[in-house]
């Protein structure tokens, strides 16, 4: 691969040019994941930049995650971020990561029936008495962990699932295929929060560090609630791709010029991981 050069003749930052060079290099695969990128000077040699150019193109770089530095040992490219669709089908994030040729493991590391805590029995529309199956589970791509998740049924459903095997395979799968239970529309939020013990030792991550945090309530063809599961994703190995998808019911014939207010979509799209509020949208999925 050639390296292009820095362009004077244009009133652009060095700075910015350089980190658009090295995101370049990154994408197209000069610059491999976990590989060391240059050292500062051999950059500087490189460019015809400052030092100070340098690393400031390289800060910006180390903040959106393309890139992480190792104390005593230097800057890394960073491993790619994971890709999941925000409008999944109903097979959910097992079969969609497995569909791509990726490793799914999973450990449990709690499965029992217990009393759910108050938002869960909101949330699930519980009477007092009522009892969840509730599902801890640590989950990696490849060996590399990449969330957490709290998932809880109402026992009444399937009483026998805190025995059945969930190491591996689609919980949504077992629900359909043991009990009947399929999954029909939903909704998620989804919101930016901040590492916190005993997620840092789940996850792997420093307090402080950013992760995403999914809400999800999902339902049934005739509206009950099936299922409700909170999963807290490694910000650095995480992008979520959120779907639009059009009401074609609503669409107005002067579709070119937008549709009127309040009507013609269901969804969002925004940017993830980068925006902080929380974020609604309807679901054809699960996890």
């Amino acid at each position: 691969m050639v390296r292009e050069g820095i362009r004077r003749d244009v009133p652009i930052p060095y700075y910015y040019q350089l980190g658009q060079l090295l995101r370049q290099e990154i994408e197209v695969g000069f610059l491999l994941p976990n590989s060391p990128i240059p050292s500062e000077y051999e950059l500087c040699a490189t460019y015809g930049v400052s030092r100070t150019v340098v690393r400031q193109a390289l800060g910006d770089l180390v903040a959106e995650g393309l890139l992480y530095r190792v104390k005593g040992k230097g800057t890394f490219v960073a491993p790619r971020k994971l890709e999941e669709k925000f409008v999944q089908r109903s097979d959910g994030f097992y079969r969609e990561m497995t569909a791509r040729g990726l490793t799914v493991t999973t450990a449990v590391l709690e499965q029992r029936v217990v009393p759910p805590p108050p938002h869960v029995r909101q949330a699930l529309r519980l009477a007092e008495g009522d009892g969840v199956i509730k599902l801890d589970r640590l989950r990696s791509i490849d060996g590399n962990i990449l969330l957490f998740v709290q998932t809880y049924v109402p026992a009444v459903l399937c009483p026998d699932l805190a025995d059945a095997d969930l190491s591996s395979g689609s919980l949504y799968a077992l629900l359909r295929e043991r009990y009947g239970l399929s999954v029909a529309s939903g909704t998620r939020t989804v919101e930016a929060v901040l590492a916190h013990p005993p997620l840092t030792a789940l996850l792997g991550v420093a307090r402080g560090n950013p992760l995403l945090k999914i809400d999800s309530i999902s339902f049934m063809a005739d509206g009950r609630p099936l299922e409700y599961y909170e999963a807290w994703h490694r910000g650095d190995r995480s992008k979520l791709e959120i779907e639009m998808v059009v009401d074609s019911e609503s669409v107005s014939p002067s579709a070119g010029r937008g549709a009127p207010e309040g009507r013609g979509t269901r969804g969002l799209a925004t940017a993830m991981p980068s925006g902080y509020g929380v974020l609604s949208q309807s679901k054809e999925d699960g996890r």
